[in-house]
């Protein structure tokens, strides 16, 4: 336990913001709040800068501009964003509009990301975005009670994004920073969660506050999550609902390692070099199946937008070839978060005979329903196997490659801004090869290796 508890004491000196960061942190959030003080509205700092939970390096500043609950959400919105980008203008910085549940600027500044979200205040929770300053209220009052909590939050974030399992947003869908924070909040420290973690079930349901009588009931209240935590500021809502499943194994697993083996590779893992080309190619061979990619090139989207309309497709796709009767033993995607996308299907059965069965009634129901069976088939020749009729017809598609040209012109089950993608080419095998992309070739060799 001693060699833990040093690994663990190492490992936080090395993610704690030094002083001379805090102190830029300070500075810069000073600088963003003079510039909201024309406009009558309160701005206050919110998330992990705030709470005092931030790894070192992470840049974030999230600045909530509350208004009150008189204010029509249109209005609130349309004076919101021309704040957002007045103060960028004012700050030279580069910004965009991102959307929760209302749009919000959000833009760079001498190296860190600066987020400016609209919120109303008050008692009534009028929207989503509402809760969070009253999370960070939340957060800040443990962690004045209990001060050591602060760097058992933070173990516990550089050990989820490690993993690749922290993250609400789209791109992820696993742990969020505050969800972290109430975990710890919940066991106490960073090696209470991983403790707990491995003897969890799913659904696995936690109330850090016992806002409910019966926490196992809450499996019908919430009944399509893996994982469910009760907001401690609204029990209604459960702060794990964007955690996918697979992350929840993912990250459950990392902890029963950790536990068994502790090492510093859990916080900082070796990063995954590209192989070359004619690596990933015998990679591929060696596995005897086929893969098929369509390459799209678009507009640059929303990030949450993006991925979440990437994952839509390539389900839908997946699916759609699945219908045909092929089989796809992986299905993936990849974005270089700008201007291309991939979609990638690795295939087990990607051709099938010109022939297939198309069973009928079986001989035990009505002789009617087998007469008019045999009837509107009579040219195929009818004939029984396994207790039914069958007919062997012909088979429309024979390739998944026809599956995936069909969709690509009709864009059925496409996400709404993929459908209007520039361009969009099939590629097969070792030509899904001739994209030039560290990025590319990076999530192929984590895919394949």
């Amino acid at each position: 336990m001693k060699d833990v508890d040093k690994l663990l004491k190492e490992v936080l000196k090395d993610i704690t913001p030094t002083k001379d960061e805090m102190t830029r942190d300070r500075k810069v959030v000073r600088e963003v709040m003079a510039l909201l003080k024309p406009y009558k509205v309160t701005p206050i700092l919110v998330g992990s800068l705030e709470k005092g939970t931030d790894l070192r390096g992470n840049k974030d500043i999230d600045i909530f501009i509350q208004f009150r609950q008189s204010v029509p959400r249109e209005q609130m919105e349309k004076k919101a964003l021309g704040i957002g980008k007045s103060v960028f203008r004012k700050l030279k910085g580069k910004w965009e509009i991102d959307y929760a549940e209302h749009p919000y600027v959000k833009g760079s500044h001498r190296g860190y990301v600066v987020e400016i979200v609209p919120c109303y205040t008050g008692k009534t929770i009028m929207s989503s975005v509402d809760r969070t300053p009253l999370h960070t209220k939340y957060v800040r009052k443990r962690i004045r009670d209990k001060p050591n909590l602060s760097g058992e939050i933070r173990l516990l974030k550089r050990f989820m994004k490690a993993q690749e399992v922290y993250g609400a947003e789209a791109r992820v869908e696993g742990f969020s920073g505050y969800l972290t924070e109430v975990l710890v909040i919940n066991y106490g420290s960073f090696m209470g969660v991983l403790k707990a973690a491995v003897e969890w079930r799913m659904p696995q349901a936690i109330d850090p506050e016992d806002q409910w009588e019966d926490s196992h009931a809450l499996k019908y209240l919430f009944t399509q999550a893996s994982l469910i935590v009760v907001d401690p500021v609204d029990k209604n809502r459960n702060v794990a609902a964007a955690v996918r499943r697979e992350k929840l194994a993912e990250f459950i697993i990392a902890a029963e390692e950790f536990l068994k083996t502790p090492s510093r590779y859990f916080f900082f893992p070796p990063e995954i070099k590209a192989k070359t080309a004619k690596e990933l190619e015998a990679l591929m061979k060696s596995r005897e199946t086929k893969f098929i990619a369509l390459v799209l090139k678009h507009e640059k989207l929303n990030e949450n937008m993006l991925y979440s309309q990437l994952k839509k497709t390539t389900k839908s796709i997946a699916d759609e070839i699945e219908e045909n009767e092929f089989e796809v033993f992986k299905s993936t995607y990849w974005t270089n978060d700008a201007d291309t996308s991939i979609l990638l299907f690795e295939m087990q059965v990607w051709s099938l005979p010109d022939v297939k069965h198309h069973p009928g009634p079986p001989l035990d129901v009505d002789i009617a329903n087998q007469e008019k069976f045999a009837e509107k088939y009579r040219k195929d020749k009818p004939y029984i196997k396994d207790g039914r009729w069958v007919v062997d017809t012909k088979r429309r598609i024979t390739q998944a490659r026809t599956v995936l040209q069909n969709l690509v012109e009709s864009k059925n089950g496409f996400g709404k801004n993929l459908r209007e993608a520039e361009e969009i080419r099939i590629l097969e095998d070792e030509k899904i090869l001739s994209i030039k992309d560290e990025g590319w070739h990076k999530h192929l060799t984590k895919i394949l290796d």
